[in-house]
């Protein structure tokens, strides 16, 4: 039994360490005939292709044709809507050019989500061709690098096309009617006490449209509406035309005043005192008209020296307020 238990003893240890070489041994072997594919294999076994040059523009043009599509709908909604804001709401509440801009482009973002499936849905029926690369091939640098490229062409095309609606706009228009409400604002207000001051049964001024040949005057007391006249007839024309102040003491003795306007208006002109106004570089842009002059006593008179004067310094505080709202 001593002897059994000796032989166990010092046998046991000697299996175990032999077991353990034959498995070292068979695993090198098994390693040296197929290697275990790890992380640190071979490189050459894990490199990817990198894409062709076709395969490069391929991918270029499919980023850009969908921002084209983007580009001309942000544009496009932008301005027509920034437009309308500015020439509406932005000449009523005095909403500045760029605040109407920020709001066409609120609209333009919200038009942008709505219509994102339209430009996509449109996008997959041009057929365009595929590049074949995997998504390992999409996510190289050079992949990358000529997606964006295209993606930033696209954009800034659409961009472009769609500035195209500026050619069907009236730009001006806005400008237009603010510098319009300001001048009226203005005017009204010198009108307003030139009457007072001149102490006239009506005052009037008027506007020079160079192309049209017309005198305007959208500020005119005892009128409503727009007065027009051509810019060479009347006693206001005569003004304009000569450049120097006239004063006339009965409008139906003087062969300039025109009768039409009296038949017209249902008003009977009587004196008439016009002067006219200047810009800072002495180019005639309108006149001043003052229309009856009334006496104290309510009865009829004529225009004397000391308003003629009055009205050289009116007409020279229009030109500053004409220069204030023209910039």
């Amino acid at each position: 039994m001593n002897h059994t238990f000796f032989i166990w003893r010092n046998v046991r240890p000697i299996c175990r360490r032999n077991c353990d070489v034959k498995l070292r041994n068979s695993f090198r072997w098994l390693s040296a005939v197929t290697p275990l594919s790890d992380s640190t294999s071979s490189p050459a076994s894990t490199r990817i292709i990198s894409p062709t040059k076709d395969q490069l523009r391929i991918v270029a043009l499919r980023a850009a044709i969908p921002m084209i599509g983007f580009g001309f709908m942000d544009n496009l909604v932008m301005m027509t809507a920034g437009e309308a804001i500015d020439s509406t709401f932005g000449v009523t509440l005095g909403i500045s050019t760029l605040m109407a801009a920020g709001f066409g482009q609120c609209f333009s973002d919200v038009a942008g989500n709505l219509s994102g499936g339209l430009v996509d849905g449109l996008v997959s029926k041009l057929h365009l061709p595929r590049h074949g690369l995997t998504q390992e091939q999409l996510d190289l640098r050079l992949s990358r690098l000529y997606s964006t490229l295209g993606a930033c062409v696209g954009v800034v095309t659409g961009c472009l096309l769609g500035m195209s609606c500026l050619l069907f706009m009236d730009t001006d228009r806005a400008d237009r009617a603010r510098k319009a409400k300001e001048l009226q604002s203005i005017f009204e207000s010198v009108m307003g006490e030139g009457k007072k001051l001149f102490h006239a049964e009506r005052a009037a001024l008027f506007m020079l449209d160079e192309e049209k040949g017309e005198l305007w005057s959208q500020v005119a007391t005892g009128t409503k509406g727009i007065i027009k006249v051509n810019s060479n007839e009347g006693i206001v024309g005569a003004c304009v035309q000569s450049g120097k102040l006239i004063n006339v003491p009965d409008a139906y003795k003087d062969d300039r005043f025109d009768v039409e306007v009296d038949t017209k208006t249902g008003f009977r002109t009587k004196s008439v005192l016009a002067m006219p106004v200047t810009n800072d570089e002495g180019k005639i842009i309108g006149a001043l008209q003052m229309l009856n002059k009334k006496n104290e006593d309510g009865s009829d008179g004529v225009f004397n020296s000391c308003e003629e004067q009055l009205a050289r310094l009116m007409a020279s505080h229009v030109k500053s307020f004409i220069r204030i709202v023209e910039g």
